[in-house]
């Protein structure tokens, strides 16, 4: 892929116009990291030889070496990549993203190169696979920043700040990593690489975010670019109302953006109309839409050759963003009520097809009642989802037990205030149990006591105290004594008549 895009003088001429007050912007980005320590510690994990020079860390590493950064500012802008990094596999880690800072190019890109790739860093140019873990990539806002003809780029566990065109040229992977875009602008194009992956990662930008075009690889390959529980927090502005993965496919040609979309994806952005969704969309261009865009979320094709091939993914569906109208009920006389509805989204205009909602009757009879109620147990038409069942009727000599769809009471059982749900007409049975009378006493057959008479009461000991005021009680003692007195008489008696 070659980094020189024939872009046109009205390309360099708008970026020439625009020089100054991008230079400030990416003057902005780039120090938006703190300064690091002066003297930055280099070390070869494999070999253990330290460095206090990048270039030189490089040029002595191995192809699958891994040089550990200290705390500091590191870059290879304006190293060449023969005898450094050329034909290479590299591992770049530092101490964690407050710590260690690379810089992408020139601290501040040349306004005279505005508009072309001569900003971009070529100081890996040609090298195998160049993975950074654990720091901050440090762009800024002009265009075409990044890293020309790397074959492979990882980035993991990163903080990007700024813009970048360029990555991998076989393709360009990114692992928990957070893009902090310039304001108004995108935080990454996927421009040179065939295949980007983005797996885990934040977006944090105003109003643009990725931009799924590229003038380089028209007409050569398709570009795939893969998503997976990303978050996407984009604000829109007044001169940037994009998607989070914003197409524009005019001049792909005879080739095609595969995107995939897979995972929990949090999104924030401008929802496109044509698309009905924040995640994915055509910057409401009609032209961006050429049909050579094919979109898979969770492996199911939801959009192609310009046309959205079902609704199931969009914002309607999520937020259930439908006007629904309907027919009149019509009836079939046996209880079942029939009516047509269409639904249409809110946000795109997109029509389901016709439905069909069935309501049904319920009906009570009151099984045996002759207290007939008509008003309070009369039919209710039409009901589409619940009913309470009615209150309880009244019978004469009977209690009430509840209703049954069936007039023996084999079928279901409802109470008074019970819901009771219909997918089909219902008839509602009273169910009475008979109330029985009071049980008479039982008439004593001749000459035998009844079972129901009571046996006369004991009669109980009266006390050998007297009651003040009791006569009778009172006598006791004086006939005690004449009893006494007789025994003593019949004890003589008897005495001399032994004599």
């Amino acid at each position: 892929m070659k980094p020189n895009h024939g872009l046109g003088a009205m390309r360099a001429l708008g970026g020439r116009i625009a020089a100054v007050l991008l230079g400030v912007v990416c003057a902005v980005c780039v120090n938006a990291t703190p300064a690091l320590a002066a003297e930055p510690s280099i070390t070869n994990a494999r070999t253990g030889a330290t460095y206090t020079d990048l270039a030189t860390a490089t040029a002595e590493a191995q192809s699958g070496d891994t040089i550990k950064l200290g705390e500091g500012n590191y870059t290879l802008y304006k190293e060449p990549s023969d005898g450094h990094t050329k034909g290479k596999n590299l591992t770049f880690e530092g101490l964690g993203t407050d710590k260690t800072a690379w810089n992408i190019g020139a601290l501040v890109p040349d306004p005279a190169n505005f508009g072309t790739e001569y900003n971009g860093d070529y100081s890996f140019d040609g090298a195998g696979t160049v993975t950074f873990k654990n720091m901050t990539l440090r762009s800024g806002s002009a265009n075409y920043l990044g890293f020309i003809r790397a074959d492979k780029t990882v980035v993991d566990g990163c903080v990007i700040n700024g813009k970048t065109f360029y990555w991998g040229y076989t393709s360009a992977e990114f692992n928990n990593t957070t893009f902090n875009a310039p304001s108004g602008d995108y935080a990454i194009w996927t421009y040179s690489s065939p295949v980007m992956t983005f797996d885990g990662c934040t977006f944090n930008a105003t109003g643009k975010v990725i931009n799924v075009y590229t003038d380089a690889g028209a007409g050569s390959h398709d570009i795939t670019v893969n998503v997976n529980d990303c978050t996407f927090n984009s604000k829109s502005s007044l001169f940037a109302r994009k998607q989070a993965l914003n197409i524009n496919d005019s001049n792909m040609g005879n080739y095609k953006y595969i995107l995939n979309i897979t995972g929990t994806n949090k999104v924030t952005a401008e929802r496109d109309n044509t698309t009905c969704s924040q995640l994915f969309g055509f910057g409401g261009k009609k032209d961006n839409n050429s049909g050579r865009t094919d979109v898979n979320i969770d492996g199911e094709l939801v959009w192609t050759a310009g046309k959205m091939r079902t609704h199931s993914y969009t914002d309607g569906e999520h937020d259930n963003a439908f006007d629904v109208t309907y027919t009149e009920w019509t009836s079939d006389d046996a209880g079942t009520w029939t009516r047509t509805g269409t639904a249409k989204c809110k946000y795109c205009g997109f029509t389901k097809p016709e439905f069909i909602e069935n309501a049904f009757d319920l009906s009570y009879d009151l099984n045996g009642s002759e207290d007939k109620q008509p008003a309070d147990f009369a039919t209710v038409e039409c009901v589409t989802e619940t009913e309470l069942v009615t209150d309880q009727p009244v019978r004469n000599g009977y209690s009430f037990e509840g209703w049954n769809t069936a007039a023996d009471g084999s079928g279901t059982s409802y109470a008074a205030g019970d819901k009771v749900e219909l997918d089909a007409p219902m008839t509602l049975y009273a169910q009475w149990k008979k109330n029985e009378p009071a049980p008479k006493p039982t008439e004593p057959e001749p000459g035998k006591p009844s079972e129901n008479t009571q046996k006369p009461a004991q009669k109980k000991a009266k006390s050998t105290v007297p009651a003040t005021g009791d006569s009778t009680n009172a006598a006791l003692p004086v006939a005690a004594a004449i009893a006494g007195v007789a025994l003593v008489g019949a004890a003589v008696i008897r005495k001399r008549n032994e004599r």
